[in-house]
């Protein structure tokens, strides 16, 4: 499991890809709806997103070949 979390830190089609089904379709289901469970879902995703956008442009940065 350690692994695919790291291989999926370091490649950006998969957050593209995860990114356009939240913003597309998850997202705003989520975030408008009736059930406070779900909203806060729609909000962790959004957080656990964030985070991951900001490893990816952290390595992005600082990377060195």
């Amino acid at each position: 499991m350690k692994t695919l979390v790291a291989w999926l830190a370091h490649r950006l089609w998969p957050f593209v890809l995860c990114l356009l089904v939240y913003v597309g379709f998850i997202g705003p289901e989520l975030i408008s709806a009736s059930s406070t469970s779900a909203v806060l879902v729609g909000l962790v995703l959004l957080a656990l997103l964030v985070a991951w956008g900001y490893l990816l442009l952290r390595r992005g940065f600082t990377h060195k070949e």
